[in-house]
């Protein structure tokens, strides 16, 4: 188990950050998950000491790969972000779930198909993909790492090491994005945020 260092907010930090809440779609994600055999999953990071106990008490098998860090690092060295795609070098068909976080908001629409492609060659049949989406009026916060707590509640981490595009989307358009995956189920939260769940096409 890993032994995680619990973050203490300060002000600064609370008055930049969405309102915590409780995640209806992360409890459906994960108890969906259980039903699968020996399930693996991936969290895009940003990589957070909670967030790898939580899942890898939740499913054992927890594989992490920070892309929010990775296109941060292209971006700044005024690189194409398209190389960040490298680091997504998984076996195809080896994940039961990938936990995209709101790494979207962060892409443009070619990014966004082009990750929807990876995570489609990654994922298992009938695999589950999750992700949040901030609403237009939220995307003056600043970048915040999600928080996972046992009880499925959700807190919010200000990264002031990252500095990352905004591209948010309406409904529509964000499950336009993602073609070859069903949308099972979708929660919007007063906080501004939205939560999506899709499942892959046989």
């Amino acid at each position: 188990m890993v032994n995680a260092v619990l973050h203490q907010h300060n002000d600064s930090e609370t008055e930049s950050s969405p309102v915590s809440y409780t995640s209806e779609i992360l409890e459906l994600f994960i108890t969906s998950l259980q039903r699968r055999r020996d399930p693996q999953i991936l969290d895009v990071g940003p990589v957070c000491e909670e967030n790898i106990r939580f899942f890898a008490q939740q499913l054992k098998r927890l594989y992490v790969c920070d892309m929010f860090r990775r296109l941060d690092r292209e971006l700044r060295a005024d690189r194409e972000p398209a190389g960040v795609w490298v680091h997504l070098d998984y076996a195809p068909s080896i994940f039961d779930g990938i936990q995209l976080w709101d790494f979207c908001d962060h892409l443009d629409d070619t990014q966004v198909k082009r990750l929807a492609e990876l995570c489609h060659t990654m994922l298992k049949p009938e695999a589950l993909l999750m992700l949040t989406a901030f609403e237009e009026r939220t995307r003056v916060l600043p970048l915040n790492a999600f928080v996972t707590q046992t009880d499925y509640q959700i807190n919010f981490r200000h990264q002031a090491h990252l500095k990352l595009p905004w591209h948010c989307r309406h409904n529509r358009a964000l499950m336009s994005s993602l073609a070859g995956f069903n949308h099972i189920k979708s929660f919007q939260y007063r906080n501004g945020l939205r939560e999506f769940l899709f499942k892959k096409y046989n």
